[in-house]
């Protein structure tokens, strides 16, 4: 068996060629001077290339994905905005509903008013021309209407204080009548609509005064349509007012 010769290299061309013909010396010596680590340099430098493309994939998405919310939050506000202004409309249009119901609701309170002084009134008026029905339902005869100015003299005469006197002298109606003995009897009536519990303190206490002023009997007496359940008809005499 004929022994290799040894490989001689006397210059840097000798080793080029030796290289050139001997490949797997030529990774040998690659291996050892470069290391594995800077042998897989470019392995590691494909992958790190390949994680830099998905990572701007991961990116164009974010952005897309961050555009998307950019123009739904646009929207978003948009929609708020509008929301924002219809409600700002809306509670305009209360207000104002507001005021005009507070203005419509004072409109029927005094509409109310009116329409029961006019009944009120109506019921004074059927009163005054009626008295000799009052009168007879009492078993009264012979009534006459005390005129103001007389009621003014006894106001006077009592002493009373101007409010007391004021509504003594605005009494509903005061006639003096006689009884079946013919003996004198005034009669303090208050009218009205729908007969209350003021109703019957007006009448006894016109009563009480006419009896004071005159030394005369009265008799309390309200007029009206109906009244109120409830009510306290000690010493004051019903008398209704029929359509």
């Amino acid at each position: 068996m004929t022994q290799a010769s040894p490989t001689v290299i006397n210059d840097i061309a000798d080793l080029y060629r030796i290289l050139d013909e001997q490949p797997q010396w030529a990774e040998a010596i690659r291996s050892r001077i470069l290391g594995s680590e800077l042998l897989s340099v470019p392995q590691r430098l494909d992958q790190l290339t390949e994680q830099i493309h998905e990572l701007r994939e991961v990116v164009s998405q974010l952005a897309a994905t961050t555009a998307e919310h950019t123009r739904q939050f646009a929207e978003l506000r948009e929609t708020v905005s509008q929301l924002t202004a219809t409600a700002e409309e809306s509670t305009r249009h209360i207000i104002e509903l507001c005021r005009i119901t507070e203005l419509q609701t004072r409109r029927m309170n005094r509409m109310e008013t009116d329409i029961g002084k006019v009944k009120g009134i109506g019921a004074q008026i059927r009163a005054e021309q009626t008295i000799a029905v009052i009168a007879d339902e009492l078993d009264l005869f012979n009534p006459v209407q005390v005129p103001t100015a007389e009621l003014v003299k006894f106001a006077h005469q009592l002493k009373l204080d101007r409010s007391a006197r004021s509504s003594f002298i605005r009494a509903d109606l005061v006639f003096l009548a006689q009884d079946a003995h013919q003996s004198p009897v005034y009669c303090a009536v208050e009218v009205s609509w729908t007969v209350a519990h003021r109703d019957l303190q007006r009448a006894r206490r016109n009563a009480e005064l006419l009896k004071r002023a005159t030394g005369t009997p009265a008799q309390a007496v309200v007029a009206g349509e109906r009244y109120e359940e409830h009510l306290n008809w000690t010493g004051v005499a019903w008398c209704e007012l029929e359509d």
